[in-house]
């Protein structure tokens, strides 16, 4: 009772490990000492089993310790059978045996189902977390490059067997370096943030928006006519040039460049395209939505 009202503090305490180690060596020995004055027909030796599985979620211990615990336990727990197997039962309630060892069983069983299941989710979470890392661009929040290039495939065979169209757009903030070299790093760094914010907020769950390099981004707007990219461009252009940024009515803006996507046109193709636009829309002062001209378009499809 000592033993737990200690390890219960020190779970108050937030010293779960120590708490964990605590209780696992009071199991252990009142185990082996009931086995040691009772015999083996009351199930208690399976405690060790449980202490086993349990001492492996001790992340503060080094795996290898803490296998050489649970192998001792293992261990253990085969030796009471062999030192304690014909011990006489002098239990004043030998008659309920049965019914305690099934109890005892069903007990230790929960632990190592926790304890499983807890590895389980742990390991899930650290994949989706190591996903989570391959796909998205840490500082924005949107797809990185990379992985962008498996979902456009995906976006790009999709359209061909449902014919719908998609849009290419390359956007990038206008004067980037000077808001760098001006206000720092940092503050440029909370202008991507809040850029990647803003494209967001004028996306469907549908459509591509990636981080492609620097301060500039690739949309793939999916099932989106030219008219319609242009119309939803331009809207998200004038939210941010009218949005005031780090809350000092910083300045700034973003230049577009779109194209139509056709599956007869490279990917890269279209990409070359918007870049293009992007860098008319650049020419022509910024802060505007150029799209690829008509005849560029015929003329990469010849």
């Amino acid at each position: 009772m000592i033993a737990w009202a200690v390890g219960i503090k020190l779970l108050y305490m937030h010293q779960t490990p120590l708490a964990l180690r605590l209780f696992c060596i009071e199991v252990t020995v009142h185990s082996v000492f009931v086995c040691a004055t009772l015999g083996m027909d009351y199930g208690f030796q399976y405690y060790l089993w449980t202490i086993a599985s349990l001492i492996l979620l001790d992340y503060q211990l080094k795996l290898k310790f803490a296998s050489a615990l649970a192998l001792l336990l293992i261990i253990t727990f085969a030796m009471l059978f062999e030192l304690f197997n014909k011990v006489q039962n002098t239990f004043l309630f030998s008659e309920f045996a049965p019914y305690i060892h099934f109890i005892n069983v069903l007990i230790c069983a929960l632990p190592s189902i926790y304890t499983i299941g807890h590895i389980r989710e742990v390991s899930f979470s650290n994949r989706y977390q190591l996903a989570q890392m391959a796909a998205i661009d840490p500082l924005t929040n949107l797809f990185n490059r990379r992985y962008a290039k498996e979902l456009i495939n995906n976006a790009q065979e999709n359209s061909i067997e449902t014919s719908q169209q998609l849009s290419v757009i390359m956007a990038d903030i206008d004067h980037f370096k000077t808001i760098n070299d001006k206000y720092g790093h940092e503050i440029g760094d909370e202008v991507l943030i809040e850029v990647a914010s803003k494209i967001q907020q004028h996306t469907l769950h549908s459509d591509i928006a990636v981080r492609w390099g620097g301060e500039e981004f690739l949309l793939v707007f999916v099932n989106c006519d030219l008219a319609t990219t242009q119309a939803r461009i331009e809207s998200l252009r004038r939210d941010i040039a009218t949005h005031s940024f780090n809350d000092q009515r910083l300045p700034v803006t973003m230049s577009f460049g779109v194209a139509q996507w056709h599956p007869a046109l490279p990917f890269r193709v279209a990409v070359k395209l918007a870049d293009d636009a992007l860098y008319m829309s650049k020419a022509r002062g910024r802060n505007r939505t150029t799209s690829a001209h008509s005849d560029a378009v015929q003329h990469s499809l010849q």
